[in-house]
């Protein structure tokens, strides 16, 4: 007797072939390229939330190496190397450095109409104004 679950979630390529030689059935879908970049988005932030419960060194390489496979696949679907995103990171580094500091921010005051108010005006929800 076989027991069915809605998977509806992006797999790994041998996944399926994996589940199918242990004798399970899997149903498949092909995904167009705009379903395919929303799934890998939704892929990303799954793995995120992964590497923030890992409890061990082990399972944070292991989430770690996910967000990776997620990342090659995001670059390849829209033709961007490793190298063009590794460029990325150093102009970005070098311009504003990165997160080995542990600079945790906890209120910014900006000038009126300035770059950091606009920025901040922009997503009320993530940076609410403080009276």
């Amino acid at each position: 007797m076989m027991h069915k679950f809605l998977q509806n979630k992006l797999w790994r390529d041998k996944a399926p072939d994996l589940m199918r030689a242990i004798g399970s059935i899997v149903h498949i879908k092909e995904l167009d390229d705009t379903e395919y970049e929303k799934q890998l988005k939704i892929k990303l932030v799954e793995e995120v939330q992964e590497i923030c419960a890992a409890q061990t060194r082990e399972q944070l390489i292991e989430e770690l190496a996910d967000v990776l496979e997620v990342v090659d696949a995001m670059c390849m679907l829209h033709q961007i190397s490793l190298d063009e995103v590794r460029v990325r990171q150093t102009e970005k580094r070098d311009h504003k450095g990165g997160f080995f500091d542990r600079a945790f921010v906890t209120i910014a005051e900006h000038p009126a109409g300035g770059y950091g108010e606009k920025y901040c005006r922009a997503d009320p929800e993530k940076y609410p104004e403080v009276l």
